[in-house]
């Protein structure tokens, strides 16, 4: 049909990085609810009564022992701190799904043309054995065949990779399930 032609390349569905950068920040490990951090340090000592000028009658002052507890006191600048912190972790996330998408893309494209130059090899073998065409058409196909599957080949490490990082940061309970949906979204 001339009036509504139809695309030469079926397109992929689109896959949702909002939504995988929304579940990753969800799974990150929650912060404490007190917000608090409080460290104690004991010690004990002897003093012996004989370097002491004093004259001891009780020999509870030879010992002395003690506790101390610190609290930092959150303050604007510790609150910044926890911020930029925080800013640069989503930055991470951001910058690993764009190298996970960017994958996918790759792969995409990588796989069309691995399609188009299988289909032209098979095609270039038959001229070849039939005498039309010298063996260097073939010889040059199966060169693009073995270079974009190395192209291939990189663009399911950078996926991995990606995939395991996002993951990674993730609490143990909550993993699977979004691994499950990476591997969802990515595998349309």
């Amino acid at each position: 049909d001339w009036n509504h032609p139809k695309k030469a390349i079926n397109e992929l569905p689109k896959i949702n990085g909002d939504a995988i950068f929304n579940i990753v920040n969800r799974c990150y490990p929650l912060k404490s609810g007190f917000g608090l951090d409080i460290s104690l340090k004991a010690g004990a000592t002897y003093k012996d009564s004989s370097s002491n000028n004093q004259i001891n009658t009780l020999d509870s002052n030879k010992y002395y022992a003690g506790i101390v507890a610190s609290m930092p006191l959150y303050s604007d600048v510790e609150i910044d701190k926890d911020r930029k912190l925080e800013y640069q972790r989503r930055m991470q996330t951001t910058e690993t799904i764009k190298a996970l998408l960017s994958g996918v893309a790759t792969k995409r494209r990588a796989e069309r043309l691995m399609g188009l130059y299988e289909a032209l090899e098979a095609r270039s073998k038959e001229r070849v054995k039939q005498g039309v065409v010298s063996p260097d058409e073939q010889i040059a196909l199966l060169e693009k065949v073995a270079t974009t599957q190395g192209e291939l080949d990189q663009a399911n490490a950078t996926i991995e990779a990606s995939r395991l990082a996002l993951i990674g940061q993730c609490r143990p309970e909550v993993m699977d399930e979004v691994n499950y949906y990476i591997l969802k979204e990515i595998k349309q």
